[in-house]
């Protein structure tokens, strides 16, 4: 008489966690606005947003994943947002051009009648057409 034969165990396979195509969108915090998309034919990885209309356009390669984009986006953002911060800082606040400034310091470059135009009447009462 033989033994009964053991049955094999069932293989349990554990499902893949699947990577995020939607996310919380930096600009107008939406969570699930942001859609990715990724050509690897083309090597662009683009990421548009629902409600606010924010996009951002990434180069990709082969082994990329819509995660990747949104990251560098973020890392992006926080860069220009450092940059911002430094520059205010520093004081280089938004101005108007070089050729603006240089045309309003002594009128240079403006008929009298330009530059009377520029003026402002309520520095010189006497140019208020209201007097």
């Amino acid at each position: 008489m033989g033994r009964r034969r053991a049955k094999a165990a069932k293989v349990v396979k554990k499902p893949k966690p699947k990577m995020a195509t939607n996310f919380k969108c930096p600009f107008c915090n939406h969570n699930g606005s942001i859609e990715a998309t990724l050509d690897y034919e083309r090597e662009t990885g683009t990421l548009e947003c629902r409600v606010c209309a924010a996009t951002y356009s990434a180069t990709i390669n082969y082994l990329s994943e819509p995660i990747d984009v949104f990251s560098e986006w973020i890392d992006h953002c926080e860069a220009e947002q450092e940059e911002e911060e430094r520059r205010l800082d520093a004081g280089d606040e938004l101005r108007p051009s070089n050729k603006r400034r240089r045309l309003e310091q002594d009128g240079e470059g403006l008929g009298a009648g330009e530059a009377e135009a520029m003026a402002d009447p309520r520095e010189d009462p006497a140019l208020h057409a209201g007097n």
